[in-house]
């Protein structure tokens, strides 16, 4: 699968770049800056420093450790309480010519936690990319290593230390103004080391360390903007999992569907969804056969800013015999602009894990919900924020439950 993949983003690719020169003038685009270069020039745009071909944003922040923009329901472990996560994310741009531009991100952070005798721990992202803007085609080829404490909300419902290599290639070639092709061929290590935070395995869960493994990952999607406001494509997706230390979760996910992006200047909607299969080698497990999708909605209106986001996919469990779950989600999101400083906002976030293999006769089901109410405030250089809310979570099995009051503290500053 990863093999034909990569021979359609190939043969993609070249004949694209044929039709190019073959083009007739009157299909020139009418824009012909690609999403990605604009997002660089954006960040080149709000450096903070800038010296010749030399280009530094630098910012410093504070946050929950179990909250983040994907990921909106704390964790068990904050029982009513802070894990506080510092983070100094640092981005170097080296512009040496218009189409060329290489970038270093190192991304330093402490972990404020108290569990057994540890008191914190200390994380890092680094990340490198070497990128190359045209005005039909863009390429970015990265590697990343990061040793991050993260919150899995799901299954584990615990902070885990995960450690994670990845190498890879982005890029989108554009045809004319209305369509377009994107592609992505990733290799990604990831392992739970156990010399680092892990969580105690509990009942029965085993340890999180069934979850190393190495994932060969492509995909290919082609745009096509068919309305004035509306976008239509079709993507392709197939990737490999070795897990290293239990062979029987080695396996092949595929994944076709379609889609559609509208964006209408205070409305934006991006909805995708199809068929996908998760395939083990091993015959004594159950295979997955089944529909994912995703939504993203977001509405304007005068000082209100509306989201609503719904997910189903599938995830790897360390849950006995349920080599995966099925996670559906949804988040549902209002943002008041009180004045030029301050926002307030509500959130609610609910998930639901169903697990496909009995377990001493019962299906397991989780439920996961948090709701909260907040601000954020922004000066010149700073922003702050907080949320309180009310987490819940209930099962079906064997007593993983938890609720009550969580905090979100926020802090961001721009040197």
């Amino acid at each position: 699968m990863i093999k034909r993949l990569l021979s359609i983003i190939v043969f993609t690719t070249g004949v694209s770049a044929a039709a190019f020169a073959q083009q007739n003038q009157t299909l020139r685009d009418r824009d012909p800056d690609l999403d990605a270069v604009k997002k660089v020039a954006a960040d080149l745009q709000q450096a903070n420093f800038h010296s010749g071909v030399w280009y530094l944003l630098s910012r410093f922040r504070i946050a929950d450790a179990g909250f983040s923009e994907g990921s909106v329901v704390p964790t068990g472990d904050s029982e009513g309480g802070l894990t506080l996560k510092v983070e100094a994310p640092q981005r170097l741009y080296f512009v040496p010519r218009k189409k060329t531009v290489y970038s270093v991100e190192f991304v330093p952070a402490y972990n404020f936690f108290q569990e057994g005798a540890r008191n914190g721990q200390f994380d890092y992202l680094v990340r490198g990319d070497a990128q190359y803007l045209f005005n039909h085609l863009y390429l970015d080829l990265y590697a990343l290593r990061a040793d991050q404490l993260r919150a899995h909300v799901a299954d584990i419902n615990r902070f885990a230390t995960a450690q994670e290599d990845e190498y890879g290639v982005a890029g989108e070639v554009k045809y004319s103004s209305r369509t377009s092709g994107l592609f992505t061929v990733r290799l990604r290590d990831t392992e739970y080391p156990e010399n680092r935070f892990q969580p105690d395995p509990e009942g029965n869960h085993i340890a999180v360390q069934v979850l190393d493994r190495r994932e060969k990952n492509a995909r290919l999607s082609m745009l096509h903007k068919t309305f004035p406001r509306t976008s239509l494509f079709v993507a392709a997706e197939g990737s490999d999992y070795d897990f290293k230390r239990v062979a029987a979760y080695e396996s092949r996910r595929t994944y076709v569907g379609a889609g559609l992006q509208y964006d209408a200047g205070r409305t934006t909607v991006r909805l995708e969804g199809g068929p996908m299969k998760l395939d083990f080698k091993d015959s004594s497990r159950q295979d997955y056969d089944g529909f994912t999708a995703r939504l993203r909605t977001v509405r304007s209106n005068g000082r209100w800013t509306y989201q609503f986001g719904a997910d189903r996919d599938i995830g790897f469990s360390i849950f006995l015999d349920n080599a995966y779950y099925v996670a559906t989600s949804a988040q549902v999101g209002a943002d008041y602009q009180a004045n030029r400083r301050l926002t307030l906002h509500a959130r609610s976030a609910y998930e639901q894990d169903e697990f496909e293999t009995p377990v001493e006769g019962r299906l397991r089901t989780d439920d996961v919900s948090y709701s909260s109410v907040g601000f954020t405030y922004a000066l010149r250089r700073l922003r702050v924020g907080a949320d309180v809310g009310w987490y819940e979570r209930d099962t079906t099995a064997f007593g993983d439950e938890a609720s009550g009051i969580r905090y979100v503290l926020r802090l961001s500053f721009i040197p």
